[in-house]
């Protein structure tokens, strides 16, 4: 069964980090939250439609990128599912030409430990990541990695990042 792993608000709001969901698609899985706890519809959909603010991952890969709320969910799927995160606590940016792999390099050669697929929990703070298209410029294609830290002390970790990525490949 497809799992959803909750954080932040959406964690308050069920009183629990992991729910196990039925549903073949991520909008069927996500329908099956819903119908559990009620109180999550409003902070996911409005008009049927998963609100921008909300940030879904599929095996660490934003779903919006992917087929969105028809994106197929094998059996051992994993969902992480991130509400926006006001105020000075967060901050995010596409980096040009930084691999998934660089950036978890990074990651763990500064102590940081993977929760799940491009989510790694750092002291203070936790880093997400996930792949967006390449740039595009004629025949040439420049993966792009969507980068989001926040916590306590993510100002210093964003900056040890934006960092490492402009120096290493981003």
């Amino acid at each position: 069964m497809p799992k959803v792993n909750l954080y932040a608000t959406f964690r308050d709001l069920t009183g629990t980090s992991q729910v196990e969901v039925r549903g073949r698609t991520v909008g069927e899985a996500l329908k099956d939250l819903v119908a559990r706890y009620p109180a999550l519809g409003a902070e996911l959909f409005e008009g049927g439609e998963l609100l921008e603010r909300v940030s879904v991952f599929l095996e660490g890969r934003d779903v919006r990128y992917l087929e969105g709320l028809a994106t197929p969910l094998g059996e051992e799927a994993t969902l992480d599912l991130f509400p926006p995160v006001a105020g000075g606590g967060r901050f995010g940016q596409v980096f040009g030409a930084l691999s998934p792999w660089l950036l978890e390099e990074y990651l763990r050669s500064w102590g940081g430990e993977k929760e799940a697929e491009g989510v790694y929990r750092l002291p203070g703070a936790r880093v997400r990541f996930g792949e967006v298209p390449p740039l595009a410029v004629g025949s040439l294609r420049i993966p792009r990695l969507r980068v989001a830290v926040e916590g306590e002390e993510a100002e210093a970790w964003w900056g040890r990042i934006a960092l490492a990525a402009s120096r290493g490949g981003g």
